[in-house]
């Protein structure tokens, strides 16, 4: 399978180790990293002679690619000029001797207070070289730093001339690789190329919005390292394969059934999207499971899906008795989709508790999925008999149909379950509920908000903060995979494996959009695709179909439904692509 993989500057810093290990020097990765970085350089513009490149560099070894970078374009012709930020003049720096040997020009930034050389150098340039810092940034940049950074970027702002092109090392200086968070300000690039490998800044939100096109060039690092230490970037040539097959003698049965646990009394829309996106992306049978009161209204507008309606405790409401008629009629599905809009009332979290069997008191058995219930017989007669709204009929069970009721809820086994939207609300109120679910039963997709209610945080920023980190940290403690919603979405795995999706699109900001990601995600599930696969493909699918969205409709202005016509497109194209 092709990837993409990405690193954190240490997982980088481990890849150069085992390079030189094998023979390599640091001063041969650094000349492949200039001397690749010139060659990409030197195919954007026309032809060196003439041309006009001014190189910021910095103290380490980013500047020294730099100082490559800038012997290789001079031999080729270009006029060249170095702009010196901090570093420190050594009889070992190499690259620096040879610039001076050339008679490259320098100035100087401790002699340059107020920018006015840089600006005057970067506004005739036709190219310039960011070889400030690498990265291994993680702090915000030191004022003067900052000043240079601010210099650089106004260039975009002048309307004078013809703006250079404007070339990144490895990341924009200003730049966390790890996170892509912008330490406070960053310079903004044309062309960022990777050395060796992309970096977590490249793909990842607010990084990916300064990098501008990412190119990466080989260094010659150890391949063999690559799968079993870095996250990886969704692609098509690497999710193509996961497509379920599509036999011309199949069935129904053939793909799977899908049972659909959404809507409340308020949000019937939200189980429509669900069940519409897993109808949409391939499930041969999908049953939507809803109050009684929501059931007319979608059975007359979702008419390929088949339906069981639940009792409720209130008008739109869900409680334990229909945690108890799902879970006598769930055998024989492939997966479970539970939460789109289906509200946080209490009655609810006791339904979201029965079903999974989250009871803090201590069950009889260990049967099925998780804990069996511990409602007794005594119990259930105590219940209210009055026939409110859509609740159950009025009459008592009876003892023998209540022992029924028990052994079939006792003996239900659920499969694989996506948790989305309100499911994840109710779940966050539950202490430590990750220690009553098995492991790797789960796929949780929280959009940030829904995240940092899980993992006890104040809001969502802590979890911007750094996304991929507090999604894999969260797979592996919580032992479930999670998908982060979002620009970007992180899908992490218990194991420590992670992958990042498409970048952020304006057409998927809007209501609903989630709810047909977990109709999605669960619809390959009862296809036969593995979970963490699902939930790749699934980020995939959901975000291509997005991008026709764009195409088609606009930033603005489009729905969440406008993504179900287009999901079979989508998979039709990743199929061919």
């Amino acid at each position: 399978m092709l990837l993409t993989y990405v690193a954190t500057a240490a997982e980088t810093r481990q890849l150069e180790a085992a390079a030189v290990e094998r023979g390599a020097s640091w001063a041969e990765l650094m000349e492949r990293a200039g001397l690749g970085i010139a060659q990409i350089v030197l195919q954007r513009i026309d032809s060196p002679q003439d041309k006009r490149v001014l190189v910021l560099v910095g103290p380490g070894n980013n500047g020294g690619d730099g100082l490559v970078i800038a012997r290789q374009l001079h031999d080729a012709g270009a006029k060249v000029a170095l702009y010196i930020w901090k570093r420190a003049e050594r009889p070992d720096d190499e690259p620096w001797r040879q610039c001076r040997t050339r008679g490259i020009p320098e100035l100087r930034a401790d002699a340059d207070v107020e920018q006015a050389a840089l600006e005057r150098a970067s506004r005739r340039a036709d190219v310039v070289v960011d070889a400030l810092l690498g990265i291994g940034v993680d702090r915000p940049l030191e004022p003067t730093l900052d000043a240079l950074v601010a210099a650089i970027n106004r260039l975009r702002e002048s309307r004078t001339k013809i703006t250079p092109l404007i070339v990144a090392v490895d990341v924009p200086t200003g730049t966390n690789a790890d996170t892509g968070a912008i330490m406070g300000r960053a310079l903004r690039a044309d062309l960022t190329v990777a050395t060796g490998v992309l970096k977590r800044a490249h793909v990842m939100a607010p990084g990916a919005e300064v990098v501008g096109e990412v190119v990466c060039v080989p260094i010659g690092l150890p391949h063999e390292f690559e799968e079993m230490i870095m996250a990886e970037s969704l692609s098509a040539q690497g999710l193509r394969g996961l497509l379920p097959k599509r036999a011309p003698d199949a069935h129904k049965g053939t793909f799977g059934k899908l049972m659909v646990v959404a809507g409340a009394g308020r949000y019937p829309g939200a189980a429509f999207l669900a069940a519409s996106g897993a109808l949409r992306s391939g499930a041969g049978l999908v049953t939507l499971a809803c109050g009684r009161s929501i059931f007319g209204a979608l059975a007359a507008s979702l008419h390929e899906a088949t339906f069981l309606p639940l009792p409720e405790e209130d008008w739109g409401v869900l409680g334990a008795d229909a945690a108890r008629e799902l879970l006598s009629n769930i055998d024989g599905y492939n997966a479970l989709v539970v939460g789109p809009g289906l509200g946080r009332e209490d009655e609810t979290k006791t339904f979201l508790e029965r079903l999974f069997k989250l009871e803090t008191v201590k069950s009889q058995s260990n049967v099925g999925f998780l804990h069996a219930a511990t409602t007794t017989q005594a119990e259930r007669a105590r219940k209210p008999s009055g026939s409110v709204g859509f609740r159950r009929g009025s009459a008592a069970p009876t003892p023998a149909e209540t022992e029924g009721e028990e052994k079939a809820e006792a003996e239900a086994v659920l499969p694989i379950a996506v948790l989305d939207a309100d499911g994840l609300n109710l779940l966050a109120k539950l202490d430590e509920w990750w220690t009553r679910v098995p492991a790797h039963r789960l796929i949780l997709t929280p959009h940030p908000g829904e995240m940092a209610r899980l993992l006890g945080l104040n809001d969502a920023g802590e979890v911007n903060a750094d996304r991929l980190g507090a999604a894999q940290r969260a797979a592996q403690e919580w032992q479930q995979i999670v998908v982060l919603k979002g620009a970007e979405t992180v899908i992490a795995a218990p194991d420590g494996k992670a992958s990042i999706g498409p970048g952020g699109n304006p057409a998927l900001a809007t209501a609903g959009t989630g709810d047909v990601l977990a109709g999605v995600i669960g619809s390959l599930l009862a296809q036969g695709v593995e979970p963490f696969d699902a939930a790749r493909l699934g980020v995939f699918l959901h975000a291509q179909a997005g991008e026709l969205v764009r195409r088609d409709v606009g930033e603005a202005g489009a729905v969440a439904g406008d993504l179900l016509s287009r999901l079979p497109r989508t998979i039709t194209e990743l199929r061919g692509s």
